[in-house]
């Protein structure tokens, strides 16, 4: 089989938001309303009114407890956080292209990267991200290549296979009571539904409806937020992307960010297992655990520097080639 195989997306989320869209509730909610007297029906109900509004500061809350946690970090080099974007592709833009061209809307590109032939795909359109945040950390992935295969083996880079879609620890959330004790969580998913459990106890704190069309979950794991699952409906097979960050005020399903209809790319054997680096990029192994095949998620975008008359990519485009023009 002729690697790298190109799988373009098949769905995304319509809001275009890589966390849930609209206001979720963060862990720290229940936190802040521990501050209240045990009597309030604020500090007791996680549904009042008085909780929707500590929501709101409750987000703001834990990105500033997240962004303090990641600057403390990044001091040291055993807990920098190596996995994180530190090569861009930049290309010269053509002279011919104006910038200040008041009729034009922007600046377009199209991308051949190499591989795209051995599996149909001759083109693939490259969107401009204006935001630098965005570009670095809030995008989805446009498509994911599968770039080799190999033997099975027990584990990769030291990260064993999930054995059951069950027991995946939340490292991003935690649970606090009424009475102010903090819980260690899980996900997993039974009983057509995706559970947020406690570690200990496996007592479900929420439970939500899996999503129709994207197969049911044979394995999954999580990272930074999202869910990875593979699912299967009938003698179909989807990779998934799925945000927990759970919607308010009442939420009876996880959003879903995007889908890849990964059918027959697995030379003839059924994708089950899924398993993540610490380079973020994906393993699948088949159902009988004879081979893995690495999969590599991609992000077809662009941010473009007027001044120096740049533009910078995620992926490398240099062996085909880009083509820039005025819109």
């Amino acid at each position: 089989m002729d690697y790298p195989i190109q799988i373009v997306r098949t769905y995304v989320n319509p809001y275009g938001n890589i966390a849930a869209s609209g206001l979720y509730r963060s862990y720290i909610t229940q936190d802040m309303a521990n501050d209240f007297p045990f009597w309030m029906h604020l500090r007791q109900n996680p549904r009042s009114v008085g909780q929707q509004f500590l929501a709101a500061s409750a987000i703001h809350l834990e990105k500033m407890s997240k962004d303090m946690e990641y600057n403390i970090k990044s001091k040291f080099l055993n807990t920098a956080p190596v996995e994180e974007i530190d090569v861009l592709y930049r290309t010269k833009i053509p002279s011919n292209i104006n910038l200040l061209d008041a009729s034009a809307s922007g600046v377009r590109c199209i991308a051949a990267p190499s591989g795209c032939s051995p599996s149909g795909v001759s083109q693939i359109w490259v969107s401009e991200v204006s935001s630098l945040e965005d570009f670095y950390y809030n995008v989805t992935p446009t498509r994911v290549e599968i770039t080799a295969s190999g033997d099975y083996v027990p584990s990769v880079n030291n990260i064993e296979w999930n054995i059951i879609p069950s027991g995946i620890l939340d490292k991003d959330s935690k649970k606090y009571d009424v009475w102010k004790n903090k819980h260690d969580i899980t996900w997993c998913y039974a009983d057509n539904y995706f559970r947020k459990q406690d570690i200990e106890t496996l007592e479900d704190y929420e439970t939500y409806i899996l999503n129709s069309g994207y197969g049911t979950p044979i394995n999954m794991l999580f990272s930074d937020g999202f869910l990875w699952w593979v699912g299967k409906d009938g003698s179909s097979y989807y990779l998934n992307m799925t945000s927990t960050k759970t919607q308010e005020p009442i939420a009876v399903n996880l959003d879903m960010i995007v889908s890849f209809d990964i059918t027959g790319k697995f030379d003839g054997l059924e994708p089950s297992g899924i398993l993540m680096d610490h380079n973020r990029n994906l393993s699948i192994c088949d159902t009988n655990k004879t081979r893995i095949f690495e999969v590599c998620p991609r992000y077809d975008y662009f941010t473009l520097d007027k001044i120096s008359r740049y533009i910078y990519f995620r992926e490398d485009y240099r062996n085909s080639g880009v083509f820039i023009s005025n819109t």
